[in-house]
């Protein structure tokens, strides 16, 4: 069972909330979902196949309805579409409108650290002094675990896993 976190509300610290009827959305409908949220207005079928790159008109309308269906759209009374709430999916972090993997994020983190570890190195190396072996050992294990976060980040983006939102 997946869980996410509403964006939105003021209730996300009460943990996640896992959603009852067990439908998944697929990679195609998360596009769509996405898409959506950063066009931020209602948008037609039309618009939402051509913005978010499906084949057709059909499965954009099949997407919306999946959408509809789990709440996180609705239609207005013209047929366009549009996010009634922003909701965070395991796995991902809303930056603004930008759904980003949160793998991304702790690498991120990493190369900070990286680069304070090398802030903190270049007078050492500048002055002669010596450098303790613990500390070669510390900046090779935050440079691996950088780039692991990193890799992933991008497979994750890549190609997105079946999410199952709730609300």
């Amino acid at each position: 069972m997946a869980w996410f976190f509403k964006a939105d509300s003021a209730n996300w610290l009460k943990g996640p909330v896992s959603l009852e009827n067990e439908e998944e959305l697929n990679a195609t409908t998360f596009q769509t979902y996405v898409y959506l949220v950063k066009v931020g207005k209602p948008i037609g079928p039309r618009d939402v196949m051509r913005g978010a790159n499906l084949s057709s008109p059909s499965v954009a309308y099949r997407n919306l309805q999946k959408l509809v269906d789990f709440g996180l759209v609705v239609k207005d009374n013209y047929g366009n579409y549009v996010v009634k709430e922003k909701v965070g999916m395991k796995g991902y972090v809303w930056i603004g409108k930008t759904l980003m993997p949160s793998f991304a994020i702790f690498g991120f983190i990493f190369i900070g650290i990286l680069i304070t570890e090398i802030a903190i190195l270049i007078p050492h190396l500048v002055v002669g002094a010596g450098i303790e072996e613990s500390f070669w050992l510390l900046m090779v294990l935050t440079i691996v675990t950088a780039s692991i976060f990193l890799i992933q980040a991008l497979r994750f983006k890549r190609k997105p896993q079946n999410i199952n939102p709730s609300i």
